[in-house]
């Protein structure tokens, strides 16, 4: 019966028509601090998602380093010791050096790559976007960005300088680009070249069992600190063991400083919608002031009345929670699909605006609103409780 007065209070109240702008600004507010909560969380999650699963394909959970950079002393030593550590899932070696490369249209600074044939296979190459060739012989990945800046296509030919620690002349060869790869980090979209690992230490003139790095992939994400410890505590002070958020702290501190504003943001905005959510109620109390006497003066009980706005108020938030829902999905499919905001990547990491899909803000999001509106429907209810019928029916 409650939820039936209710209704009809609402179908009367829209025949006023400051009572029906005021009902459509609660209703506005509350959808639109649903959608501006989903949609910050989403870009925040999106971020994460995405410089994780970038930075992934150049690193791993935890990585094996020299302590005062070049190569490793004894890389087949150290990828024992890490295989026969706990929760390892996989082992593999990187080598990597800054170099020059040039092309017929320019000379630029580049980051040398390389990889085992398995990692380029399962990484990199479902990251070409032209080309259709993997790194096979002579042939090379390069970034989207580096591609563009040099004015390289599949098949054009690179020149590669590389210092030579035991020369004072540099390296120098030659190799095709075999296809340009896109990861989205623009870091590595505008510097990296990929090579397969043993080519590129023959074309360096090292030992082609030389890496940079051990990349030790972890079957256990929330471990990863303890495993660094114990990989630290096995191998001795003369390497370096960083995770993925040691090797992109600087990143990771961006999206926790992002973060840390949202409680306040959601503090705001419930303020607003609240106090916008009291208003309309009032101004509800006030207008069915006579209607509030007559059902009380008919049986109905002070707090059954005062529950009527409670309702209302539930009613709401339920149906702005809804509309901001599914504003919030509509922005975030309409950005995932068609890009439509960018950013740039030198100061933002990545080239497009990132989003995504997490079930809990936008089930916990809408629910909190809910339960919101319904304490806050208090205020109305106390109002309606102390309505006197004799009073508003002597003297309305």
């Amino acid at each position: 019966m409650i939820t039936r007065i209710a209704r009809r209070f609402s179908q009367s109240l829209r025949g006023d028509r400051f009572s029906r702008f005021a009902t459509i600004v609660s209703i506005s507010s509350v959808a639109i601090g649903c959608m501006a909560l989903i949609v910050s969380m989403s870009i925040l999650r999106g971020y994460e998602e995405a410089i994780e699963k970038t930075s992934l394909q150049f690193t791993a959970d935890v990585e094996i380093k020299p302590r005062f950079g070049g190569l490793l002393a004894n890389p087949l030593s150290y990828a024992e010791t890490a295989r026969a550590s706990e929760h390892v899932a996989s082992v593999d070696y990187l080598l990597s050096r800054e170099a020059l490369v040039r092309s017929s249209h320019g000379i630029d600074g580049v980051m040398l790559v390389g990889m085992s044939p398995e990692r380029i296979n399962r990484l990199m190459v479902p990251l070409i976007v032209r080309g259709e060739s993997g790194v096979y012989m002579n042939e090379v990945m390069i970034g989207s960005g580096l591609a563009k800046r040099l004015t390289i296509a599949p098949g054009d030919t690179l020149i590669v300088y590389s210092s030579d620690e035991l020369r004072e002349t540099p390296r120098v060869f030659q190799c095709r680009v075999g296809a340009v790869i896109q990861c989205g980090m623009t870091s590595y979209d505008e510097s990296v070249v990929v090579f397969d690992r043993r080519m590129l230490a023959q074309w360096l003139r090292i030992d082609t069992s030389s890496a940079s790095s051990i990349l030790v992939t972890s079957t256990n994400r929330e471990g990863v600190a303890a495993q660094q410890r114990a990989l630290q505590q096995a191998l001795g002070p003369d390497v370096l063991i960083l995770t993925y958020e040691d090797s992109f702290a600087t990143v990771s501190s961006w999206i926790e400083l992002q973060r840390e504003p949202i409680p306040i943001i959601l503090g705001l905005i419930s303020l607003v919608a609240g106090l916008t959510m009291i208003s309309t109620l009032l101004i509800a109390v006030v207008e069915k002031s006579r209607s509030i006497a007559i059902l009380i003066t008919l049986g109905l009980s002070p707090m059954r009345a005062g529950l009527i706005f409670v309702t209302r108020a539930v009613a709401m938030s339920v149906t702005g929670s809804l509309i901001g829902l599914a504003l919030a999905i509509t922005a975030l499919v309409i950005q995932k699909e068609w890009q439509i905001i960018t950013l740039d990547g030198a100061l933002y990491y990545v080239s497009v605006l990132p989003v995504s899909f997490p079930i809990m803000p936008m089930v916990i999001v809408p629910l909190a609103s809910i339960v919101l509106a319904g304490l806050v429907g208090i205020v109305p209810m106390i109002v309606a409780m102390r309505v006197r019928p004799a009073q508003i029916l002597r003297f309305d």
